[in-house]
């Protein structure tokens, strides 16, 4: 999911909102897609690039079968079904996704992300970038408060800065 030229650590200063759009549009891409979503609020919510993303997580599970739907609505329900089929605790219903809220779409897919990513395991060399840059176990200690604000300064890509 790193862009041409960044490495691991780069990865750490973006923004969490921003690595689940490139989570999506990587598997977009996979699925023969063009890598289209730009939020998590409006791009997504006509659940279509949702649809191919779990397809591509579980094709047995999350079949294509409602993607051409007309109604928005029933084509978010089956979304939501899909995505229940691979474990994701209900999050939302499609009412509330096909209005395009960023904060509420942002939610579902982070879960969609946390539950099954589909992300190919970190290589050797990824592994130990990690392990020297502190990064693996660097959100265990703390309050909920003093972690949420580590990640806010790692998150505003600070040149030398990581916290």
């Amino acid at each position: 999911m790193a862009k041409e030229g960044e490495e691991i650590t780069d990865l750490l200063k973006v923004a969490p909102e921003e690595i689940l759009i490139r989570w999506i549009n990587f598997h977009l891409q996979a699925a023969g897609q063009e890598p289209s979503v730009k939020n998590l609020g409006k791009d997504l919510k006509d659940s279509k690039a949702l649809f191919y993303v779990l397809n591509q997580l579980d094709k047995e599970k999350c079949p294509l079968d409602h993607l051409e739907e007309a109604d928005e609505l029933k084509r978010a329900e089956q979304m939501i079904l899909n995505s229940e089929a691979l474990g994701v605790a209900k999050m939302v219903d499609a009412a509330d996704f096909v209005k395009g809220n960023a904060r509420v779409n942002t939610i579902f897919v982070a879960e969609i992300f946390n539950t099954r990513h589909g992300l190919e395991e970190l290589k050797e060399d990824e592994k130990e970038a990690f392990e020297a840059a502190g990064i693996i176990d660097d959100d265990i200690e703390g309050s909920r408060e003093e972690r949420s604000f580590r990640l806010w300064i790692n998150s505003l890509a600070l040149e030398d800065v990581f916290i």
